[in-house]
């Protein structure tokens, strides 16, 4: 899947303590809603990653046209302005900050950025309390629910009504989403209870028995989740008091 941007010269929710685990294994009433999660793309929230393959067009100076690859440490090598981060941004955001860098070396700096590989390799990762744990592909459609049975469910140690996201935010913080699953053979699937996922989130089924989630999900995340999961957290420095 191609992913481009142009760029012309106009232009936590809270947590509380333990409560009482729901079944996991309610029956899921699917709506509406999932008939229209496959024409829902991603794409336009598609944030460049290490190891994507970037192809530059510049309109005006096609001999600075080149392919770059996103290196380990999130940056790119280009001509005249040496390097520059990628990682992290979309690609209209590196296309803005193209523009301002060869602002001071070319008279009109237009510049396009096509992602050619690299969409596919956006993954979301499943973990605790679930019969197989690991990273999945980032499909459009994939949701919360759909995550989990991909990983073969939730275990029966597992607090269905505890299901956590954790996710990168705007500034790069990590934000703290429950999700009550178990809701949802009462009251269908919806926004609120089966949430499309976003690149690099972190799905995790808490235990049961657990009733310091900050303290358990810090354990975790330390102990358990790879590398490449895009992104680190840091919950030791969060102060919203779960």
């Amino acid at each position: 899947m191609l992913i481009c941007a142009a760029l012309s010269p106009a232009t936590a929710r809270g947590l509380g303590e333990t409560a009482p685990a729901e079944d996991a294994n309610a029956v899921v009433q699917l709506s509406a809603r999932d008939a229209q999660l496959s024409e829902t793309s991603v794409a336009g929230d598609y944030r460049i990653a290490p190891g994507d393959e970037l192809a530059l067009k510049f309109f005006y100076v096609p001999e600075l046209n080149e392919v770059a690859i996103v290196r380990p440490d999130g940056k790119i090598h280009l001509q005249l302005i040496g390097e520059i981060r990628a990682a992290d941004l979309t690609p209209e955001q590196l296309a803005a900050a193209l523009k301002r860098a060869y602002a001071a070396n070319l008279r009109h700096p237009e510049v396009s950025v096509e992602v050619q590989k690299g969409f596919a390799r956006q993954q979301v990762f499943v973990g605790g309390e679930v019969a197989r744990p690991g990273a999945q592909p980032l499909l459009p459609s994939l949701t919360v629910m759909r995550a989990l049975i991909v990983a073969q469910g939730l275990k029966e140690t597992a607090a269905a009504n505890r299901v956590v996201i954790l996710r990168r935010g705007e500034d790069g913080k990590p934000q703290v989403i429950q999700v009550n699953v178990a809701s949802q053979s009462r009251k269908g699937a919806s926004d609120g209870n089966d949430p499309l996922l976003q690149p690099f989130d972190v799905v995790l089924a808490v235990p049961s028995r657990v009733s310091r989630l900050n303290k358990w999900i810090d354990q975790y995340v330390r102990r358990n989740l790879p590398v490449n999961v895009g992104f680190s957290y840091d919950l030791n420095d969060n102060r919203s008091g779960y």
